[in-house]
């Protein structure tokens, strides 16, 4: 065994088509908010594998649902109905408190669940035309990842928005009074992710976009598969926005994606139930190999129990709050902190030009951390699980203190 082992690893042929760090990871498991490794030994995860595992690694409870499931069914086709696929979206539902009745398909990835959304925008609208911005990342499929297609996508750059201190409003500031709303089926918002990026757009765009949006005619179809299932510190991240609260702005549609699996891959669409039964009554036909998969929805089912019963959200919210107040302390006593930004448990931290983000990513692993960090944008990035605690924040904190003291 062990010779078909080492064969196997002189002979990678995975194909990588992404940037990854100059030097070697090799898991050999990971448990709890621990990963281990052949050469750096235990490693804190500060990323939730792919910003995923919201209840951290191997999760027994979430063990135990896929070895039962799986026994019983784990695919079936679409004809069939199974008690986790009906039961889930209300649970979702109600976990986050939504104030409407929304009608659920799930689905396998994020860029599915986006895409799907925007499909059903299209279809209840006649348009082809979607509206978003600059800074959100929707997904890998062609007509999602950027640049998008100018022909169905207008994309506004908000950048100067995102910190924008004018006292008057959108409306009056003119900004974007050329865009033709009339024209889009949809405003798809992403709330602060950015690909990563954690930039945040203020309420008054977000009320002004979507007010426009829905003045003509158009949805709100909110993005949540990175930011959802507590990431921000709430159940979504729409819901840090006033003017998408209550029964009458809540988003007319919901993609959802990563925790609502905690790692397993089960994605999913929320419409509001009115929108729903219209798309049916229209007889609008989508489907595909895994919609409603019995093991996915069975894993979901219990991430939202697990996350209730914990009480997780609150506790990413209070853990993500403490991260920033010692890494805002930290800036104050070492060079080498550009800012700090996060919501929840969605963190970044901005270096200075002179310390290097894939320098620093590789001295937090030598200390015992993994995180995820940008060469183009030089940040190190934290989207650690709910479950982290305030010793392995301590811990963090201090070790980036050592690294940057380190390189003055």
């Amino acid at each position: 065994m062990e010779e078909v082992k080492e064969s196997c690893s002189s002979s990678d042929k995975r194909l990588r088509l992404f940037e990854s760090p100059h030097v070697s990871l090799t898991v050999l498991s990971a448990q709890g908010n621990r990963i281990q490794t052949a050469e750096y030994g235990t490693l804190v995860d500060m990323e939730s594998g792919c910003w995923a595992a919201v209840l951290g690694h191997a999760h027994p409870e979430i063990l135990a649902t896929m070895s039962s499931q799986s026994v019983k069914s784990m695919h079936l086709h679409q004809f069939f109905t199974t008690e986790h696929s009906a039961c889930l979206t209300q649970e979702v539902t109600d976990a986050a408190g939504l104030p409407c009745d929304y009608d659920g398909t799930y689905l396998s990835s994020g860029s599915e669940a986006v895409s799907m959304a925007v499909w059903m925008a299209e279809k209840l609208t006649q348009r082809r035309k979607k509206l978003c911005t600059t800074l959100s990342y929707l997904g890998t499929s062609s007509e999602l990842r950027m640049p998008r297609d100018p022909k169905t996508w207008v994309d506004l750059n908000v950048t100067e928005c995102i910190e924008c201190d004018k006292k008057q409003d959108c409306e009056s500031c003119g900004k974007f009074k050329n865009v033709d709303f009339m024209s889009c089926a949809c405003f798809v918002f992403e709330a602060g992710n950015a690909g990563g990026r954690v930039l945040c757009p203020p309420e008054k765009l977000i009320s002004y976009l979507t007010k426009r949006i829905r003045s003509t005619g158009g949805v709100v179809v909110s993005n949540e598969v990175t930011t959802g299932f507590g990431r921000t510190g709430r159940w979504f991240g729409f819901q840090y926005y006033d003017c998408l609260q209550g029964e009458s702005h809540s988003p007319e549609i919901i993609a959802m994606g990563k925790g609502l699996g905690n790692g397993y891959p089960i994605s999913g669409v929320l419409i509001r139930s009115q929108l729903g039964k219209k798309m049916t009554d229209l007889k609008l036909r989508y489907v595909q190999s895994h919609i409603d998969d019995p093991l996915g929805c069975a894993v979901a089912r219990k991430v939202i129990e697990v996350m209730k019963r914990g009480k997780l959200v609150e506790r990413g919210s209070r853990i993500g709050e403490y991260l920033r107040q010692k890494l805002q302390k930290l800036k104050t006593c070492v060079v080498g902190v550009k800012e700090i930004r996060g919501r929840g448990m969605m963190n970044v931290i901005d270096l200075e030009a002179d310390y290097m983000a894939e320098q620093v990513f590789e001295a937090l692993l030598n200390k015992g951390y993994f995180t995820g960090y940008s060469p183009l944008f030089n940040f190190i990035h934290c989207y650690a699980p709910l479950t982290l605690g305030e010793e392995e924040v301590d811990g963090f904190v201090l070790s980036l203190k050592q690294i940057l003291e380190e390189k003055k």
